[in-house]
């Protein structure tokens, strides 16, 4: 979506956690990439300042186990590129919130050395100190982080989206980024979006960095046309069709479609994808059944996921109606029913690890 701690708590028990395929029997540890590798991650990015500790509670609430956490101005986007403190510390208290909350937590790098504005920022791309800087970053939360079971990915950038000549960098920086992080910290997973937004298409273009520990990210609102409609354009799903494009009426045979890119990708290398984000504005016609289709392929094909976004934009909060004009949140809408079946197969969580 586009823009709109010392951490030495790990809340860890006793309790032996059954039918999680991260583990192959009662005396097995947790191993946060075999259970990415099992599509065993299900929650929601949340983006502060506004989410709370008890926010947070409530997403735990429905069955999630994870929540996607923004890393903003940890290093100063602008040079010299240095460490900000209490920027440092805003991400420590949210990270202990989710994990007091009982939720996992990735971390997602929205802005940082380079990257100043999520939107419409270059400098990453050709600018080599504020590459430099960027690799910095990354060393020091994974060293900050290391040893965390509760922090299960480091995103390297949400949504990299070079300029077209610049687009192949992403790949080698990447590369340098992930080099940086295992000096420090050999087994956090380490999470990699694909160019051009995370978009599928851009799947053709992306390269495995090589390290055994990663996860491929992609991103899915598409179309527009349809997910980012506006209150009476009435696009109903399935059977839209997009003007000057060639899908025809969209189904689940569509969406499919647009995904077997980045399905192809993950059967080729053979790594584990997460959905990081999809959404739908909450009033569109069939936003129920154009969910549930997409939820349905992420879970067939072992996807972890997370959608957008957990109490942040009112067009897709699934805790409100489809009555655009009320804005008011509810225990209880058709979306959430829809969402909690599926939270409801998460077998894993900070309090069910055993002690290693």
């Amino acid at each position: 979506m586009f823009q709109h701690i010392t951490i030495g708590l790990a809340i860890v028990c006793s309790v032996v956690f059954l039918g999680s395929a991260a583990q192959a029997d009662g005396n097995s540890s947790f191993d946060a990439f075999a259970t990415w590798e099992a599509g065993g991650f299900r929650g929601a990015n949340v983006y502060p300042p506004g989410t709370t500790p008890d926010d947070l509670k409530v997403l735990r609430s429905w069955g999630a186990n994870l929540a996607e956490v923004p890393v903003m101005d940890v290093f100063n986007p602008r040079p010299p590129y240095g460490l900000q403190p209490e920027e440092m510390k805003k991400l420590d208290e949210m990270v202990t919130a989710a994990v007091q909350a009982d939720l996992f937590v990735a971390l997602t790098c929205r802005t940082g050395p380079g990257r100043a504005d999520f939107d419409r920022s270059q400098e990453i791309w050709t600018n080599s100190a504020a590459q430099d800087a960027y690799l910095r970053m990354w060393a020091h939360l994974a060293q900050h982080y290391q040893g965390n079971r509760a922090i299960v990915g480091y995103d390297l950038m949400c949504e990299p989206h070079p300029e077209e000549r610049h687009a192949g960098l992403w790949n080698t920086l990447a590369k340098r980024i992930t080099v940086a992080i295992r000096e420090v910290d050999a087994r956090t997973p380490i999470l990699v979006n694909s160019v051009d937004w995370a978009y599928p298409e851009t799947f053709g273009q992306l390269e495995p960095t090589g390290d055994a520990r990663t996860v491929y990210v992609v991103h899915f609102y598409q179309p527009h046309y349809y997910t980012h409609q506006k209150p009476g354009q009435n696009r109903a799903y399935p059977g839209f069709q997009v003007p000057d494009e060639e899908e025809g009426a969209w189904d689940k045979n569509t969406i499919k479609a647009k995904l077997d890119v980045v399905r192809g990708f993950q059967q080729k290398h053979h790594v584990p994808i997460f959905a990081g984000e999809f959404g739908c504005a909450r009033f569109a016609p069939g936003a129920v059944e154009w969910l549930r289709d997409q939820m349905d392929l992420y879970e067939k094909w072992r996807w972890s996921w997370a959608y957008w976004a957990f109490r942040e934009w009112d067009v897709m909060d699934i805790e409100k109606t489809s009555d655009p004009r009320d804005h008011d949140r509810y225990a209880d809408t058709p979306l959430l029913r829809l969402f909690k079946p599926y939270y409801a197969r998460d077998r894993v969580f900070p309090s069910t690890l055993k002690k290693p």
